[in-house]
C-alpha cells in the first residue's frame, strides 16, 4: 500500500510538471492568440482533471482519496505575491491600474496557492474549497468539495491543520468523492457550531440537499444531519431534465435563531415554481427548533447569499440560463413570500435551441417578471458571469463585492463585480468589474469589514485583502 501511495504521488507530480512545461513553451514560441493560450490551458486542466479523477475512482474502493494521499495532516500554501500585481497568467498581467483604485485603496492585497486541494466540481478548476471565520474572525475553517476540513489562521493561511471527522461514516454513497459535482455546497460557522451543506442520496436515483452540523472542535468533528429536503429529485423525473451542478447550497445567518438556506432545481425546472417542495427556493431555518418555512420562490441556481440585519433585506445572485445570471433584492424578505420567476420568466435563452412544446410551455423564459406578476432582477447578465458569493463592504450596506467564475474574462467572468446601490437600496448606482482570471467560488468579510478573504479554484489559492489601518 506505501508503494502504492508513493507510485500514485509521483504520478501527479509528472502530471503537474508536464503541464508546467507545456503552458511555458506555448506561452514562448507559439504565436497563438492570447484567447487560444486560455483555451489550451483550459483543456489541459481537463485532461489532468480526468485523470485525476480516474485515479480518484479506483482510491475509493480502498477508502483513500488524493488529498490523504498528498498530505496527511497538513494542507500548505505558499504566498505568491502581495500588493502591486494581482496576478500574472499566461503573460496578462492585472495591476492596480486596471482596477477601481478607489475601491483597494488602504488595502493590503495577499495570495496564497497550494497543490494539496485537487479536488473539484468544474474542468476549469484546480481545487474548490469553502471559508468562513470562527473564534472572533481570528481564525478561518476550510472545507474541500469532497469533505475533508481544516483550519488556520485567517491572515496567515500558510499552513492549514486538517480537523478529523466522520464525514465518511454519514456520507457514504461513492459520487459525492468522485469528480461529480456533487461535493460540499457551502459551510457556515455560527455560535461555534460549523454547519455543511451537500447533495445527499435520499433514494437510489433519487437526491436531496442535506445540512449537516457539529461542534467545532478542532480536534474531531462529530457531524450529524441538522436537515434535509423532505422530497427528493430523480434524475428520471417527468420534466426530462437532471444537471447535479443546479444545487444551490449556500447558508447565512439572519438572527441569533435563524439561518437561511438556498436550493436549486436541478434543472428540473417546474419545481421552482411548485410551493409543495423545497427546491428552487430561499428557506428560512431555526437552530433551535429546525422549523423552516419558504422564504422565496422561484429560483434556478442562487450561488450567493447576504442578509442584512440593519436594513431588513436579502441580496443573493442566481445562476440563470445562458444570458441569464441575477442580482436580486427582497426587502423585508420575512413579511411575504415573494417569487423570482424562475422559470416562467428569464432575461436568458434556454441552451439548446429546440425544445419540445411541452419543455418551453413548462419553461417559456418570458422577457418579463413584473408583467407576470413576479419580482424583477435589480440587474442580469448576459452574457453570463458564472455569479458566485456576495458579501458587504460598508457599515451602511450598500456597497458590495460579488464573485464571477465562467472562463472568459471579455464576458466578465473570472474576478470580482463591485456594486453600490443608490439611497433607497433597490438599485445600482455604480458597478465596476475588477480582472483576477481567476473563478472566485467563495467570499467572506469579517464582521467589522476590515478583512475579505476568497477563495479562488481556477488555482487552488486563497486570496486576502486586508483594510489597512492608520495609525494616530
Amino acid at each position: 500500500m506505501k508503494l502504492l501511495k508513493k507510485n500514485i504521488f509521483l504520478l501527479l507530480s509528472i502530471l503537474l510538471f508536464l503541464v508546467i512545461i507545456l503552458g511555458y513553451f506555448l506561452n514562448k514560441h507559439s504565436s497563438i492568440s492570447k484567447k487560444n493560450e486560455i483555451s489550451n490551458f483550459a483543456k489541459q486542466l481537463k485532461i489532468r482533471n480526468d485523470q485525476l479523477a480516474k485515479i480518484q475512482k479506483n482510491l475509493f474502493q480502498d477508502g483513500q482519496d488524493i488529498n490523504d494521499l498528498i498530505d496527511k495532516d497538513e494542507i500548505n500554501f505558499k504566498k505568491i505575491f502581495e500588493n502591486e500585481v494581482l496576478i500574472d497568467f499566461n503573460g496578462y498581467n492585472f495591476s492596480k491600474k486596471n482596477i477601481d483604485e478607489n475601491l483597494f485603496e488602504g488595502y493590503k492585497f495577499s495570495k496564497y496557492s497550494t497543490n494539496d486541494i485537487l479536488f473539484n466540481g468544474n474542468i476549469g478548476a484546480v481545487g474548490t474549497a469553502f471559508i468562513d471565520f470562527y473564534n472572533e474572525d481570528k481564525n478561518i475553517v476550510l472545507a474541500t468539495y469532497d469533505g475533508i476540513f481544516a483550519k488556520a489562521i485567517a491572515t496567515s493561511p500558510e499552513k492549514f491543520v486538517k480537523i478529523k471527522s466522520n464525514i465518511k461514516q454519514l456520507i457514504k454513497y461513492k459520487e459525492f468523492y468522485l469528480h461529480e459535482h456533487y461535493g460540499i455546497k457551502d459551510i457556515l460557522v455560527k455560535k461555534n457550531t460549523l454547519y455543511a451543506s451537500y447533495i445527499g442520496e435520499k433514494e437510489d436515483n433519487c437526491f436531496d440537499l442535506k445540512i449537516i452540523s457539529a461542534n467545532l472542535n478542532e480536534d474531531f468533528l462529530d457531524f450529524s444531519i441538522f436537515y434535509q429536503t423532505k422530497s427528493c429529485v430523480n434524475k428520471k423525473n417527468e420534466h426530462g431534465f437532471w444537471a447535479h451542478q443546479g444545487a444551490g447550497g449556500r447558508m447565512i445567518e439572519i438572527d441569533d435563531t435563524n439561518i437561511l438556506f438556498t436550493t436549486g432545481i436541478f434543472r428540473n425546472r417546474p419545481l421552482a415554481q411548485d410551493p409543495n417542495n423545497e427546491f428552487g427556493k430561499i428557506i428560512n431555518i431555526n437552530t433551535d427548533n429546525k422549523n423552516s418555512k419558504i422564504v422565496s420562490i422561484g429560483h434556478r441556481n442562487p450561488q450567493g447569499l447576504y442578509y442584512s440585519k440593519d436594513f431588513d433585506f436579502i441580496i443573493s445572485t442566481e445562476h440563470g440560463p445562458k444570458g441569464g445570471d441575477e442580482i436580486n433584492l427582497n426587502h423585508k424578505p420575512l413579511a411575504k413570500i415573494k417569487n423570482f420567476g424562475w422559470p416562467i420568466s428569464s432575461y436568458g435563452e434556454h441552451y439548446a435551441k429546440h425544445y419540445s412544446k411541452k419543455i418551453l410551455d413548462e419553461a417559456p423564459l418570458k422577457k418579463s417578471h413584473k408583467k407576470y406578476g413576479f419580482e424583477e432582477p435589480i440587474k442580469y447578465f448576459d452574457p453570463s458571469i458564472g455569479i458566485s458569493q456576495i458579501v458587504s463592504l460598508s457599515d451602511d450596506d450598500d456597497e458590495f463585492l460579488i464573485g464571477s467564475m465562467g472562463n472568459e474574462i471579455k464576458d466578465q467572468d473570472l474576478g470580482l463585480h463591485y456594486i453600490k446601490l443608490d439611497k433607497s437600496r433597490k438599485k445600482i448606482a455604480k458597478h465596476n468589474f475588477i480582472a483576477l482570471n481567476e473563478r472566485v467560488r467563495d467570499i467572506i468579510s469579517s464582521n467589522d469589514k476590515n478583512i475579505i478573504i476568497f477563495f479562488l479554484e481556477t488555482t487552488s489559492s486563497i486570496a486576502i485583502l486586508e483594510k489597512k489601518i492608520e495609525k494616530n
